[in-house]
């Protein structure tokens, strides 16, 4: 089975290579939750929060173990899933339905199943629940996929640095940075951070051999794709070179844009990419308050140019 690694928001894990993520939810109290999809049908489906107390973990559990039988409680067959990691509970069900057959009257049995999988941080740091479904003509075995997930399961709540790894895009952000949006397309993709009212943008762009055509320059492209996003609304954005650019704050604002003065956030610094080999463009803005809230953007997102502020 060949295998891919999606990271989100302080879980990571192993699946199988065509799966993606196609939804992302924040829910209550701190829950998180995901869902990845194959070319036909949702796969898995993930949800997971970090407890603040034991008790709350056992109200977690309960709460996980009741909506799980709603599910299940129709089932031929089940089978608790063995040589799973500390912290991992599985179980497999069954399902059987008499289907009508090609012949005349005939009757044909089909199986379909469903895996439940519980993961309790052995310290107690998080609780994972996580749903895989298996078609009749599916090709993958579920506890073969519940095995790989939990063998490979990373937890990084606590982390310095939590990973992201969905389609093409890989990278790090601070644990602080707290993900407010997203959108995935085909050719763009684009994450919205914020921290303290801070905000950082982010941007993976696809096909830069198509972007960057009859010698279009990187900076000039992205200060006028930035000076037409509507999102960040008081400066001007003009190309520099080495990915950096500049902006000026527009004419009708000279004190501030009403979003900026409500945050307290009046300067931004821009940084853009090319990355020629995997034929990508990654740009980010952030919108800051002072000189040191650049000491929270890890090394690897100046791309090359250093922090201003790591010294």
């Amino acid at each position: 089975m060949n295998t891919r690694r999606i990271s989100w928001n302080g879980i990571s894990l192993l699946v199988p290579s065509n799966w993606e993520i196609v939804v992302y939810k924040f829910l209550r109290k701190g829950v998180s939750r995901i869902e990845l999809e194959d070319e036909y049908a949702m796969r898995m489906e993930i949800e997971w929060v970090q407890p603040r107390a034991a008790v709350q973990i056992e109200t977690i559990l309960q709460r996980y173990e009741k909506a799980a039988k709603k599910l299940t409680r129709r089932a031929d067959v089940k089978h608790p899933v063995s040589n799973l990691p500390e912290g991992w509970v599985a179980t497999q069900y069954i399902f059987r339905e008499s289907l009508p057959g090609r012949s005349r009257g005939g009757l044909v049995v089909v199986e379909h199943s469903l895996l439940t999988a519980f993961y309790l941080c052995p310290k107690s740091s998080l609780f994972c629940f996580i749903l895989v479904h298996v078609l009749p003509d599916d090709k993958e075995d579920a506890v073969e996929i519940i095995r790989l997930a939990a063998s490979e399961f990373q937890n990084h709540v606590a982390a310095e640095l939590v990973p992201w790894q969905l389609f093409d895009i890989s990278l790090e952000t601070p644990r602080e940075f707290r993900l407010s949006q997203a959108q995935f397309g085909i050719g763009g993709k684009h994450m919205l951070f914020t921290w303290r009212r801070r905000r950082f943008f982010l941007w993976f762009f696809s096909c830069s051999d198509m972007i960057l055509r009859d010698n279009a320059v990187l900076e000039e492209w992205m200060a006028g794709y930035l000076n037409g996003f509507s999102n960040i609304k008081g400066p001007v954005f003009y190309p520099g070179t080495d990915g950096k650019l500049t902006w000026k704050r527009r004419s009708g604002h000279p004190l501030g844009h009403r979003d900026e003065l409500v945050r307290g956030c009046l300067r931004y610094m821009i940084r853009c990419h090319h990355d020629v080999e995997r034929k990508q463009l990654a740009a980010w803005v952030f919108h800051y308050r002072k000189d040191d809230d650049l000491r929270v953007i890890p090394e690897k997102l100046w791309f090359g140019a250093g922090n201003p502020r790591s010294a």
